[in-house]
């Protein structure tokens, strides 16, 4: 997984940008506002406290703009829009969504609480990210959450996702080279480790400038 986040790396300074002001607002929405995802929550004050210190210093850049504390998480599987009708392939039936929370417990209960450990930063074309290793603990889960019909069929899949958390997204293509110059002086940040006690279905609503994340099902692990 190292590597795989060091060719994201290397790949920085040819990134072409995906500048978005609402998440709501982007082609892949589609006009459509609740986005069915499985992530963990970040809750440790800690944690959190030297993120909010990174975002601090990178803010003084104008082509980014920070996420808020209350966004913080590690996407582990995406699901897709929740709906009353099928109309587009990652359309989710509400009639689903039990069937959906079932078949992910009995997922979940197969695993046990893990750690991951939160080190460095790093850039995908939308946003500033922590990079989260986990001795590729995400991923199997990922794996096994694939006998759900509507995650199996998805386009996007592991190894073509990593483990990360969004702390920044792009606003403007403007200074975008002083960010880098920042980046690379801030790259090696340590930032702790955290438990992955439990991961969560969450709806984010994307009628806001920032997705507001409610929590549908919280599944603990052993």
């Amino acid at each position: 997984m190292s590597n795989r986040f060091s060719d994201v790396w290397r790949r920085r300074k040819n990134v072409q940008l995906n500048v978005t002001k609402y998440w709501v607002d982007d082609d892949w929405t589609r006009g459509r506002s609740q986005y069915l995802t499985f992530h963990v929550r970040i809750k440790d004050e800690e944690l959190i406290e030297k993120i909010v210190e990174i975002q601090s210093r990178l803010s003084t850049i104008s082509c980014v703009a920070p996420f808020p504390k209350d966004y913080f998480h590690i996407s582990v599987a995406g699901l897709g829009f929740l709906a009353e009708s099928e109309e587009y392939e990652d359309d989710i039936l509400i009639e689903n969504l039990q069937r959906i929370i079932n078949q992910a417990g009995e997922v979940f209960q197969q695993f046990s609480k893990f750690e991951v450990l939160l080190s460095r930063l790093n850039i995908f074309p939308d946003v500033i990210f922590v990079e989260v290793h986990d001795a590729g603990r995400i991923e199997e889960i990922y794996r096994r959450l694939q006998a759900i019909p509507e995650i199996r069929n998805r386009k996007s899949a592991y190894p073509s996702l990593l483990p990360h958390i969004s702390i920044m997204h792009f606003q403007k293509n403007e200074d975008f080279i002083r960010l880098i110059s920042c980046l690379e002086k801030l790259r090696n940040t340590e930032f702790g480790k955290m438990t992955v006690n439990s991961i969560e279905l969450v709806n984010a609503h994307l009628s806001q400038k920032y997705p507001k994340l409610n929590t549908i099902q919280r599944f603990e692990l052993k």
